[in-house]
């Protein structure tokens, strides 16, 4: 009854919107195929959280659902949630932290949760009434989470003795993997084999050991793991030390609103940050830095209408933008303006928007809004 209900409601409800946000399902299935084929026999598991990089959760989680991976990652226990209540079938793994009343209470089928000290470790193992399914951080180096490595004996042995923890994995993270011959992920690397030759004696049948994420990737080869996590790569972004042929899969868009001739001398925007050199014609569109427009693109980005690169002129508003659309022949009320472009070459890709920003396109993809309109399609 529950998509009956769905449908009903978006067919009552329904309103076209002014901005939104296209989804590529090829895009999306391209760059999984791309990791997964590359450092087979790894295993390839999507990194869901923030609202899956801004792509939108429920919808990317349906996409991959079907294909099977070895666990979805998520930030929280909220999005473990939602998922199965959207029917998401995979397994999760509940990758940041969780407070240990979640875990107790928690009736989530196939869901694991990331343990991230050993005081946390063995807060678990006096509070559990039911098995659990964990994954076992371990500090290679980073210093932000994790076990450190003169505790795994300890730690091991807590779960050894404790019979409702089952440890279905271990992990890590790379802290500098993105820096060539960066002497902190060799390191990392030796460390980590350490610990995954000892976890592989006092557990033979662990599941899942995984430390390289996207930028890491790379250096699989020299890993001892069967798994990776794959987060901004499946989204189309290159940021491993390979070029990779990678496709990004978001695009978002809107409409003009506004036009109007602007004369010479005359300003723009809050504080009159612009000032006109010469008469020109400015569009206003309905999204400004709460739709995801960085605030850092005034006056030096640029959005394109019909493929032209138009200037953002004056200050990014909360929800309005204006645009120098002059070179744009026969400019009218509703044309469509791309403000995040799938074309790494345009200005207003996210990675010539991130470099403009002084950022990364990370940051910028997950500030797009939950609740701007999300739609999958498949190709352009």
């Amino acid at each position: 009854m529950r998509p009956l209900f769905r449908a009903v409601r978006q067919w009552r409800f329904y309103y076209e919107p002014l901005v939104e946000v296209l989804v590529y399902r090829d895009a999306l299935l391209h760059n999984l195929n791309v990791f997964r084929s590359r450092y087979r026999p790894v295993g390839v598991a999507p990194v869901l959280k923030s609202n899956a990089y801004g792509h939108g959760l429920v919808l990317v989680a349906k996409i991959l659902d079907i294909e099977k991976p070895p666990f979805l990652c998520v930030d929280s226990y909220f999005e473990a949630l939602v998922l199965r209540n959207e029917g998401i079938a995979s397994p999760i793994l509940i990758i940041g932290y969780t407070a240990l009343e979640n875990i107790v209470r928690s009736r989530l089928r196939n869901v694991a949760f990331a343990i991230i000290s050993l005081d946390e470790l063995k807060r678990l193992a006096t509070g559990l009434r039911a098995r659990t399914k964990i994954h076992l951080k371990v500090d290679t180096g980073m210093h932000r989470h994790g076990i450190a490595p003169e505790e795994i004996d300890e730690a091991l042995e807590l779960i050894r003795r404790t019979p409702h923890i089952e440890l279905e994995g271990v992990y890590s993270h790379l802290a500098d993997a993105d820096t060539k011959d960066s002497r902190l992920t060799r390191t990392q690397i030796e460390r980590w084999n350490g610990i995954a030759a000892k976890v592989r004696r006092a557990f033979p049948h662990v599941s899942h050991l995984h430390i390289a994420a996207t930028t890491g990737s790379f250096h699989s080869p020299k890993i001892d793991a069967n798994v990776l996590r794959l987060g901004i790569g499946l989204y189309g972004m290159n940021v491993s030390l390979e070029k990779l042929d990678l496709h990004p899969a978001l695009k978002m868009r809107t409409r003009i609103t506004s036009l109007r001739l602007l004369h010479r001398g005359e300003k723009v925007g809050y504080n009159a940050t612009f000032t006109a050199r010469r008469d020109m014609i400015v569009a206003s569109i309905p999204a400004g830095y709460t739709e995801g427009i960085d605030r850092r693109l005034s006056n030096v980005g640029a959005l394109t209408v019909r493929g032209i690169p138009c200037r953002i002129v004056g200050r990014v508003s909360m929800n309005i933008t204006s645009l120098d659309v002059s070179a744009v022949p026969g400019i009218k009320l509703d044309d469509e303006v791309v403000v995040v472009s799938r074309n790494p070459t345009d200005p207003n890709s996210t990675q010539n928007m991130a470099r403009q920003c002084k950022t990364i396109p990370y940051e910028l993809l997950v500030h797009i809004p939950a609740q701007l309109r999300r739609r999958v399609v498949q190709g352009d």
